[in-house]
């Protein structure tokens, strides 16, 4: 067996680090993704730090049960781990090389020289070293434990416990007395593993689960069945989990509020994980029980907004709702439960309230407000409004290096950024031949086309005509002539947060309608709580605010069943093709979720179809939202799936609404 010398920290290579640094953070994100996402409330460095303690138990871990995944991390450099030894030698190899790196404070290979530099920086005491690799040596020879105490005591201690106590320097916890607290979470997170994990623990030969209890129970997991002695023995097990939960909660209080974020979101994912398995009978043999990813950006919302993200945010003290009477007329039966107090109140510090989703049968009928008339006096409004030409045909990021072609009112549009980043439009087909220039090239500041290279204006003499178009940061806008719209400058755009400091996505979607059936279905927000219960409730429209021109709603937007966040928002619509919901109160004041409708001509039958957009632009004065934006590559795509289900209703809504008007259906 060769093994690289370890060097000393001041000779190690930057880029030797860096690289370390980043194969630490991918073992983070590709096998402890609730750490992972726990750890982008912290700092740059201190992030670095987690993912250098997570990969050293994780190399350990490995090197006891999985050679190969470590090997697959060679690099050309080994870890001083002989291939094909005994597991007992492989895993005294590796012991003895991090040790080496720990106290010359480097290594050759950058994964241990990332992890060196981390426990070096935070001085993490040997001792607890000391404790984890006799853990990993425990697991080499036990595959069962008898007792709770023993388990917990005897293995627990060094592979969960201890991990706690190596996390404590990283989140700088403000009181010594935050240590027990961290154990306690340790213990907490490797308790849910190994009831989640416990058909490939008996793929391994474990057994994880204390074996009195069992016996007790009459359970016996090598059946791979749920059976009744299974379910009462891992509701016990799931009882004493939540119990460690609750003890390692108040060490929250004792963190700086990054910290408290990074923890609080950790703790609520790996809780939830329980929940998943109650929900499944307590089958964990069927498949792994997990968090999806959509669940996981919820949570960490969660955490952003209450600057904890426990499993249960605390509510503030408010007095039970009497009986009243809404603005919208709803009979004084239909009451705002406790906790849905008005945005903009004293008491409305934390966001995120407990407002539990009413049932069906307790929801007011909305039909009386939702007049027919009454939409239309808006609509009719809005319709007067000149767009001035202008129309959205998709998001600023769509166009890059190549060119798009987007179809407006029955015409093909090809769009481009020039070599210096302008955006610039033209016909969506080539003079010479008719071919779609769509993905040509770009050189300078033509377009070249894919059949024979012409280039865009310049090279032809005869009418091709470019069109104005505009990037506003979010959207991209072509102009065209339109009956009875005057051409601006510019298009219409609403006030907005700065871009700067704020989250967005847009998504898009076509539907067999007109325009003003989309802007149509937005000024009915009565709709809101009956058609979309998931995503909203607790929707009153303020009528003595509200005019044709701008509607007033108070409503709560749902983070689950349970908690929401309640918000004063107002639907105004700027142009005849545009209706924008301003956050006026609440979370998120001066955010924007803008909606544009765009005609792109008729399908086979004849039917008008309709592009809508919507652009969310969302903005928070809290510290956390900082964050969130840093997330933005990752929560995009969480944000466009929530638009997408809630426009799968409102389209129907949309189409149908054209039908009716069209004479295709009676109503």
């Amino acid at each position: 067996m060769t093994t690289s010398a370890p060097r000393s920290a001041n000779t190690r290579s930057s880029n030797t680090l860096a690289q370390g640094r980043a194969i630490c953070r991918d073992i983070t994100r590709l096998h402890g993704t609730t750490y992972f996402w726990g750890t982008q409330f912290l700092p740059r460095e201190a992030r670095e730090d987690v993912y250098a303690i997570y990969a050293l138990c994780r190399l350990a871990d490995d090197i006891v049960d999985e050679p190969d995944a470590v090997t697959s991390l060679d690099l050309g450099r080994d870890l001083g781990v002989p291939e094909g030894a005994e597991p007992e030698v492989r895993l005294e190899a590796f012991a003895r090389r991090f040790e080496l790196a720990r106290e010359r404070g480097g290594d050759t290979h950058p994964v241990l020289d990332a992890i060196a530099a981390s426990v070096r920086r935070l001085d993490v005491p040997a001792e607890c070293f000391d404790r984890f690799f006799h853990a990993m040596r425990l697991d080499l020879h036990r595959t069962s434990w008898a007792t709770w105490p023993d388990l917990r005591d005897g293995y627990m201690e060094g592979s969960a416990a201890v991990i706690g106590e190596m996390m404590l320097p990283v989140l700088r916890p403000t009181t010594p007395q935050a240590r027990h607290p961290a154990r306690q979470l340790g213990l907490a997170f490797q308790l849910t593993n190994f009831i989640r994990d416990v058909s490939e623990d008996l793929d391994r030969g474990r057994i994880y689960l204390p074996a009195d209890d069992l016996d007790r129970h009459g359970a016996d997991p090598r059946l791979r069945r749920v059976t009744p002695q299974w379910r009462t023995f891992l509701a016990e097990q799931i009882e004493r989990n939540r119990e460690l939960y609750r003890e390692a909660e108040p060490g929250l209080a004792m963190l700086p509020p990054s910290s408290a974020r990074c923890v609080g979101a950790a703790l609520t994912m790996y809780s939830t994980i329980l929940t998943r398995i109650e929900e499944a009978d307590y089958d964990v043999f069927s498949t792994r029980r997990r968090v999806s990813p959509a669940d996981k950006i919820g949570m960490a919302a969660r955490a952003l907004l209450t600057g904890r993200g426990t499993t249960a945010p605390p509510a503030p003290h408010v007095q039970e709702s009497q009986p009243t009477t809404h603005p919208t007329g709803a009979p004084a039966s239909c009451t705002v439960p406790p906790g849905a107090v008005p945005p903009g109140s004293p008491r409305d510090r934390i966001p995120v309230r407990r407002v539990p989703r009413p049932p069906a049968e307790a929801l007011c009928s909305t039909w009386k407000q939702a007049s027919v008339p009454r939409i239309e006096r808006a609509l009719a409004v809005a319709q007067s409004r000149d767009p001035g030409g202008w129309y959205v045909i998709g998001a600023s990021g769509d166009v890059g290096a190549e060119s798009i072609v987007r179809t407006i009112a029955g015409r093909e549009i090809a769009v481009w950024r020039t070599e210096d980043g302008s955006l610039r439009a033209g016909p969506g087909a080539c003079p010479h031949m008719g071919a779609r220039l769509d993905r040509c090239e770009v050189a300078g500041t033509d377009l070249m086309c894919r059949w024979h290279g012409l280039r865009l204006p310049s090279e032809w003499g005869r009418s091709w005509e470019t069109l104005p178009a505009y990037d506003d940061g979010v959207l991209l806008w072509v102009q065209l002539p339109a009956e009875g719209e005057t051409p601006r400058e510019r298009p219409t755009l609403p006030a907005r947060p700065s871009l700067d400091t704020a989250l967005t996505a847009v998504y898009s979607r076509a539907a067999q309608c007109e325009p003003q059936d989309v802007v149509a279905n937005r000024l009915d927000p009565w709709h809101g709580a009956w058609l979309h219960p998931y995503a909203f409730s607790h929707l009153v429209v303020d009528d003595d605010a509200s005019t044709d021109d701008r509607l007033v709603t108070d409503v709560t937007f749902r983070l689950t069943p349970t908690w929401g966040v309640p918000v004063r928002a107002e639907f105004t619509c700027p142009d005849a093709r545009t209706i924008v919901m301003h956050i006026t109160g609440g979370e998120g004041a001066g955010s924007v979720v803008e909606t544009h409708a765009t005609p792109i001509g008729t399908d086979a039958s004849g039917r008008p179809v309709t592009v809508m957009t919507e652009a969310t632009i969302a903005s928070s004065g809290r510290v956390g939202f900082r964050l969130a934006r840093r997330l933005q590559p990752a929560i995009r795509p969480f944000v466009r799936r929530t638009q997408a289900r809630l426009w799968v209703d409102d389209l129907e809504y949309t189409e149908r609404r054209h039908l009716v008007r069209s004479g295709g259906i009676q109503p």
